[in-house]
């Protein structure tokens, strides 16, 4: 169920010109660091770091004499990230292009190791954690950040009955459903040797300005891939259907839900 990296590259190389602007990244970017107490001075590791949701709050938050190291596979949201950097002034942050599994670090590198809606995305997630919980200092903190049951509703479901309609054989299973609710993420801990967190739900809510707003999500998220891989005439059918649903039922927000697992060394 775990995606071929080839294949998240190339879904994510498509997303990169809409990711960045779609702000419930940002919204759980910030809500992870916050809820990771990341302090002046730190160093902290992003896995999985996209263009920057995370990474730059973080580095905001250890300032100057902190420093953040960001790795994401896909090299183009690897360029958004970075520039959005230099747009900051955040010199404290360097961000590069890498397998996260591939990582090695001696023990107590960081101070905090954090993962936004990315763990899902690694072949042996409990071996990923325990790596990275290695790389703490004493005091550190391992952070991951994971859909929980409500993912952008209902303009992804909407989304996805129109693709199946199209194609049955795309059935919507995603790797994040198996991360969705804390008893899963406890496991996932007491699997890696890690002690058990503390998870915290996060819901928020998205407006949208009118049903056509909605369309970037499909284009700045995984879905962009499937959709990308759709026939022209499916496409064009697919995304007329989403909207005019969106429309008919009068939705003016996406809800959503996220778990932040924070463990403590």
């Amino acid at each position: 169920m775990t995606p071929d990296p080839a294949l998240v590259i190339t879904t994510y190389t498509l997303a990169a010109d809409t990711m960045d602007g779609l702000p419930f990244w940002h919204h759980y970017g910030r809500r992870t660091v916050e809820l990771a107490g990341v302090r002046q001075g730190e160093r902290v590791l992003d896995l999985c770091c996209g263009t920057g949701a995370s990474a730059l709050p973080a580095a905001r938050a250890v300032g100057q004499i902190g420093s953040v190291l960001g790795v994401d596979l896909t090299p183009a949201l690897v360029e958004v990230a970075r520039a959005n950097a230099v747009r900051r002034g955040l010199t404290q942050l360097r961000v590069e292009a890498g397998d996260v599994t591939a990582l090695t670090f001696p023990p107590g590198s960081f101070d905090v190791v954090q993962s936004v809606f990315g763990i899902f995305f690694v072949p042996d997630m409990p071996a990923m954690l325990r790596r990275a919980w290695d790389w703490l200092a004493p005091g550190g903190r391992l952070v991951t950040t994971v859909w929980g049951q409500t993912v952008l509703s209902p303009g992804e479901p909407y989304f996805w009955e129109a693709v199946t309609r199209e194609d049955p054989s795309l059935d919507h299973i995603s790797p994040a459903a198996l991360l969705a609710e804390p008893g899963a993420l406890a496991r996932l801990h007491a699997d890696a040797g890690v002690p058990a967190p503390e998870v915290t739900l996060e819901s928020w809510r998205m407006p949208l300005t009118s049903p056509e707003a909605f369309w970037p999500v499909i284009m700045g998220t995984s879905n962009r891939g499937v959709f990308e891989g759709l026939p022209i005439e499916a496409q064009a059918r697919v995304k007329r259907a989403t909207i005019e649903r969106l429309r008919a039922e009068s939705v003016k927000a996406l809800e959503m839900d996220a778990l932040v697992a924070v463990a403590r060394k």
